[in-house]
């Protein structure tokens, strides 16, 4: 099947650049496979236009309806191969959540995949996640406003989350989910700051339609709290498609993309979302997908003038 742009995840940043690419005219396919950030959020408050707040699964399924209505093409499964030909056009097989394994040719690549957190599995904490259980105090630091606040995490970065949530609550519990190490530095500023951390794990969450009320540790003891922010290190960028182009990446893993373009420096692939270096907010996200789709369009043009 070929196609102007494969557009390789289907989460904010991958529909918003469909929606814009759709709306210029070109064929377009989105690769996605049903997981990510936006797939767990139940719901963004700080986004323009939702002031009581809007899920990711709403958000995403309103971009698929829309970036339909300019007939762009959706292909549920996983990329598991980008090779690319000698005429320069781009080689991708997909297998199918629901299909046959697909093949795609197309021009230009757009890579959304995003990062995939590393989650504990705790018994009720997924109804939670994005409601009451957050972990970007970015975006959702207003909700534990003088509340009381519990992180859920590894050893330090626990720790660094609750220092970053002070400016939010003066009432933060810490709970070492994993047991790791909590370096000396960190124990004072718990001492001076009297924040109480646990060495163990949680058990089980309770909660009432995605609001938190308790957690129980290993050990029997109950923590009654109103809000939580996970904090584990070893989240992974979903960038290994490009692991055999000769392009150019930060310290981080992140994808090096035009400020300008969100073209990689591999010419006709671009990035956007969370493969790129940013807040990691949806609307940036939401940003980066439309700024590549405006010169993805650009350069769709010079290919069809002999340009490309």
């Amino acid at each position: 099947m070929e196609f102007d742009t494969l557009i390789i995840g289907g989460g904010l940043a991958g529909l918003q650049a469909a929606i814009q690419l759709g709306r210029s005219l070109h064929h377009v396919a989105v690769a996605d496979n049903g997981v990510g950030r936006s797939t767990i959020a139940k719901n963004y408050r700080n986004i323009l236009g939702y002031p009581d707040g809007v899920s990711g699964q709403q958000l995403r399924s309103l971009g698929e309806q829309q970036a339909r209505q300019f007939g762009v093409s959706f292909f549920s499964g996983t990329v598991n191969s980008l090779t690319q030909n000698e005429d320069g056009r781009f080689r991708a097989e997909l297998t199918g959540l629901d299909q046959e394994p697909v093949e795609f040719l197309a021009k230009t690549i757009l890579l959304s995949s995003g990062i995939k957190d590393p989650f504990p599995t705790i018994k009720g904490m997924d109804p939670c996640l994005g409601e009451s259980i957050f972990i970007c105090p970015d975006c959702d630091g207003y909700e534990i406003v003088n509340q009381h606040a519990l992180v859920i995490g590894s050893g330090n970065h626990a720790v660094q989350m609750a220092k970053t949530l002070r400016y939010f609550t003066k009432t933060i519990t810490i709970v070492n989910h994993d047991g790791a190490k909590v370096g000396e530095p960190e124990q004072v500023y718990l001492v001076q700051e009297a924040i109480p951390i646990h060495h163990e794990p949680i058990v089980q969450i309770e909660q009432e339609e995605g609001r938190l009320k308790r957690v129980e540790l290993a050990s029997g003891i109950g923590i009654a709290v109103e809000k939580g922010f996970l904090a584990f290190p070893g989240a992974k960028l979903q960038t290994s498609l490009l692991a055999g182009f000769d392009l150019q990446r930060l310290d981080t893993g992140h994808i090096l993309a035009n400020p300008r373009t969100k073209e990689t420096t591999y010419r006709n692939i671009w990035a956007a979302g969370d493969v790129v270096a940013h807040s990691q907010q949806v609307t940036i996200s939401l940003g980066d997908g439309s700024q590549a789709a405006i010169w993805i369009h650009k350069r769709l043009l010079e290919m069809a003038k002999g340009n490309g």
